[in-house]
């Protein structure tokens, strides 16, 4: 259980850094940047449809510009680009083949503030239930205004996104997020 704690901790700090609260229109929910360039996953619920304004707020308070770029409405997950040039702080997705297995440890967070101006940032330790290619099931607590965050395993790689937050705190279900591998060269022909 020391190990098990010890990871949760490493694994928030960068965790926190990269959570960040989203607004488009008139849905707000967090998210989680994904690149050094501003790429943001979060809820397809929450990004509503491609080409709308966003508001990114890091975890400093600092409010970015970004742009809603496409969605999957069935696994409920969705991507924003932060339209600011800088450098962002991100986390790697988990890659290919190393999806998270049913009892492995994970690590849910949230935004600060949005439905709740003074809420800290949540960090909750749980379970994978089950697992599919569409959908992960957690024992983490994740509540309204988590839609969109990140579901981290124990090597503080985004594993999935919060999707459909149950009455039940232990009931939630995410969308799987993996980078798959770039597809190779196409073969020459002779």
């Amino acid at each position: 259980l020391r190990k098990i704690e010890q990871a949760a901790r490493e694994v928030a700090k960068k965790a926190l850094q990269c959570t960040v609260w989203v607004q488009i229109g008139q849905a707000q929910g967090s998210g989680v940047i994904v690149s050094a360039d501003g790429y943001v996953l979060t809820a397809a619920h929450v990004v509503g449809s491609p080409g709308r304004d966003a508001r990114i707020k890091l975890p400093d308070g600092t409010v970015l510009k970004g742009k809603t770029l496409g969605m999957h409405t069935v696994a409920d997950a969705g991507l924003v680009k932060v339209t600011d040039k800088l450098e962002w702080p991100h986390v790697p997705l988990v890659g290919a083949g190393q999806a998270p297995q049913v009892g492995d440890w994970c690590l849910a967070t949230g935004h600060a503030g949005g439905f709740q101006e003074e809420r800290s940032p949540p960090v909750r330790l749980g379970r994978i239930i089950d697992a599919a290619d569409d959908v992960l099931w957690s024992d983490c607590a994740v509540t309204g205004g988590d839609s969109g965050g990140p579901l981290f395993d124990l090597q503080g790689r985004v594993i999935g996104i919060h999707s459909r937050i149950s009455p039940d705190l232990t009931f939630n279900l995410h969308a799987p997020a993996v980078a798959c591998p770039p597809a190779p060269p196409p073969q020459c022909r002779t």
